[in-house]
Parts: structure tokens; sequence; C-alpha cells
């Protein structure tokens, strides 16, 4: 048994009343559906202000592209010159199609996708698939970013899975591969911690050549600042921000 297996039998969906949309959910998840609360359960997906959230004792979150923050990084995030956009190599090109194999809640994907690439999103945990699902919906409804969010499409599966049955390779594919933040707030460190849980191992690990085997031009893989190379495997170059390295594996090169 898995450890994303394990972790799911401590999910639930949570009702207070008859609702269509939790119920096909709890039965799309194959999740138990309750009306009340369980102390058998750590972790419900309940609707607050009719968002779709996971929520626990401790923290509670959404998939939201019309919130602050996301506002915040397509508004003033830097344009195609900040680090992200010159990774994925839009410095040269208007635009990218960019497959990210590692979605998680989706944030980089936006930013992307604010720049003008099309982003195909693959997340293999039907929990976060379905947060994810659920800010898109959403998205599409608000004029604001209805024509960026058009441009980003979810695939819930696992990633070399997904790389083996592309018909169509990939220009460029994106890893995040999740480390600990330690600098940021304790309820991003709480997300974190759930969503390790539920992927069950630290994602993009062993992503990384089979990414290179299938790109046409290079893959990107984020880490933090003075972290090892992934898979210990020298990049291209790399390029800084702040506190993130971006590093570019050039397809075609030998590494």
């Amino acid at each position: 048994m898995t450890k994303e297996q394990t972790f799911n039998k401590r999910i639930a969906v949570y009702s207070e009343s008859e609702d269509d949309f939790l119920n096909i959910l709890a039965a799309q998840l194959q999740l138990p559906l309750f009306h009340s609360r369980s102390d058998d359960y750590d972790f419900y997906l309940l609707k607050i202000n009719d968002v779709l959230h996971l929520q626990n004792r401790d923290t509670s979150f959404c998939v939201d592209f019309s919130s602050g923050e996301m506002n915040f990084r397509r508004e003033r995030g830097g344009g195609k010159n900040q680090a992200i956009g010159r990774a994925i190599g839009l410095k040269k090109l208007k635009a990218v199609k960019v497959l990210d194999a590692t979605a998680g809640l989706g944030g980089d994907a936006f930013v992307l996708a604010c720049l003008g690439c099309e982003i195909i999103m693959v997340e293999r945990s039907p929990i976060i698939a379905a947060l994810l699902k659920d800010g898109l919906k959403r998205g599409l409804l608000d004029e604001n970013i209805s024509g960026i969010i058009a441009r980003m499409t979810l695939v819930n599966d696992e990633a070399k899975g997904y790389f083996s049955r592309l018909q169509e390779k990939p220009g460029v594919i994106y890893l995040d591969p999740m480390y600990p933040h330690r600098k940021k707030s304790a309820k991003v460190k709480k997300e974190m911690q759930i969503l390790q849980n539920l992927l069950g191992y630290v994602e993009g690990d062993f992503l990384l050549k089979p990414a290179l085997k299938v790109a046409t031009k290079r893959v990107v893989v984020k880490r933090p600042k003075g972290a090892e190379f992934l898979e210990n495997l020298a990049p291209s170059h790399s390029i800084e921000s702040k506190k993130t390295r971006y590093d570019v594996y050039l397809c075609g090169i030998s590494q």
C-alpha cells in the first residue's frame, strides 16, 4: 500500500446538507461522505462560501486564482524578465507550450499562463486535482483572468505514465519538486506538509531523466538556492531569483 493510499483513508467529504457537487465528488474520489464531523478522519473536502477547500484542525486551503496573492504575481511579478520566464525561454520567444509535470496548487502554472504560455498541468493526486479543477472553473468566470485560465489545462495523472502516452512531445517540461519552505509562513508550511502526505513522496525526485527524454527544447527544475542538483545531474545553466534557483537542462546537450 502506498503512502498516498494510507493517507487517503483519513480523508472524507463533508457537507452540512445535501449537495449534488459534493455527492458526485465523493463518488468520483471513492471517499466517504458525512453530514457531521468524525474523529476518525483528519481531513475533509468541503465547501466554504461555495469554494472547495481541504481542511483539517489547523488549516484550510483552496485554489483561488483570483486571490490577492495571485493578482499581485500577475500585475507586479516582473513580466517575462522574471527568473521563471527567462528559465522557460520567454526572453527569445513570444509564447511557449509548457508541460508542468508537478502542478501542485498551480501557482507557477498560473504565472506562466499570465506570461502567455499554454500550460498542461499534470497532477497525480486526485485530491489536489479536485482543488485545481474547482479553481480553474471559478477562474473562467472571472473576466479579469478568464483569458489566462483558458490557457491552462489540467490532467490528473502520474507524470511518468503521462509522458509515455504523449502523442506530441512538449517543447518545455517544468518540474517543481517539493522542498522545505523554511522561511515561509506557518500556513504555507502546513499546506506543504499536507501536499507531501497526499503525494506520498517528494514529487519530482525521479522525473528529471524521463522528462529529458520527452522534452524537445528544455527541462526546467525549480530549486531553493544552495540546494543540490536534482538527481545530482548538473544543468546546462541556472537562473537565480532572490530565494530560488531555476536549473535549465537544454535538450540535445550531453549531460
